[in-house]
């Protein structure tokens, strides 16, 4: 994984994004997640993935290439190369070391799981093209050529609320650029996504567990971006406290405090810790 991290804050995308047929954007610069980011993260509970990643790019990251952030930009970028900042803004918030608590699904034990980011699986595919082909019954006089695009943001942005069969539905429909003249069938459906599948980069983690109560071996897939979400939006009264702490010994205002960094923002506050207990 690590030969895509080209500086502690500059990252080589597993897909990349296609402007054109000729320019893809690769290069990604992140900032850290300030107050600011984590303020947000706890007022807005429950907001789901695809949103939230939205809004948590649209603020750190700083350009992809050449080319400075802004919204519509994040909503096209790939859901791989997606999921992959996010894994990159939690190592840089959080650190490496990632603790998730597990249920046991035999017998509903709650168990510890920890890893490292470095052991998530990046399934890199460099793109080189804004669409993909394939041919259905090549050589025959039926046969045609469907043309499809790769899910972004803004798919996953449109489909919220949907049930799993209707979500692969809508995704499907934005993503089929030319269905060759007719609708697919079930068969040319499967084929469509499938590669899908194979040409868009993934983040991929599978935990092989054992249950210290029962003993039952399984394997728990795990999605590293709500994993973080969920870490950083439970923190809202521990920041308060935080902001409170600093802003009543220091006289900072508000605004200046939530522009830290959390590793600059609890640096101060050791700092601080240990002054008043020396006195």
């Amino acid at each position: 994984m690590w030969n895509e991290l080209l500086s502690e804050s500059v990252f080589m995308l597993p897909g990349g994004l296609m402007l054109s047929e000729d320019r893809r954007l690769s290069e990604a610069e992140l900032r850290p997640l300030t107050g600011y980011e984590e303020e947000w993260l706890a007022r807005h509970r429950g907001t789901p993935s695809a949103p939230a990643v939205t809004r948590l790019l649209s603020a750190c990251l700083v350009r992809l290439d050449d080319v400075t952030r802004s919204q519509e930009l994040v909503r096209r970028i790939l859901v791989g190369d997606r999921d992959f900042l996010m894994l990159q803004l939690r190592r840089m918030t959080l650190g490496e070391k990632i603790s998730a608590v597990v249920v046991c699904p035999a017998c509903s034990a709650k168990m510890d799981a920890d890893f490292k980011a470095s052991d998530v699986q990046i399934d890199r595919h460099p793109q080189t093209a804004m669409t993909y082909t394939l041919e259905f019954n090549p050589g025959e006089g039926a046969g045609r050529t469907v043309r499809f695009r790769l899910p972004t943001g803004a798919d996953q942005e449109d489909i919220l609320g949907l049930d799993a069969d209707s979500a692969v539905d809508v995704l499907l429909i934005h993503c089929l650029v030319d269905d060759g003249g007719e609708p697919l069938s079930a068969e040319e459906r499967i084929a469509v996504i499938n590669a899908m599948e194979q040409l868009a980069p993934k983040i991929d983690l599978e935990l092989d567990l054992t249950c210290p109560e029962c003993s039952h071996a399984f394997v728990e897939p795990f999605d590293t971006t709500a994993f973080f979400l969920k870490e950083m939006s439970v923190n809202g009264d521990q920041l308060l406290r935080e902001v409170h702490f600093l802003a009543f010994h220091y006289h900072w205002s508000e605004a200046d405090i939530l522009s830290l960094t959390r590793e600059r923002r609890r640096a101060y506050l050791r700092l601080l810790s240990d002054a008043l207990r020396q006195d």
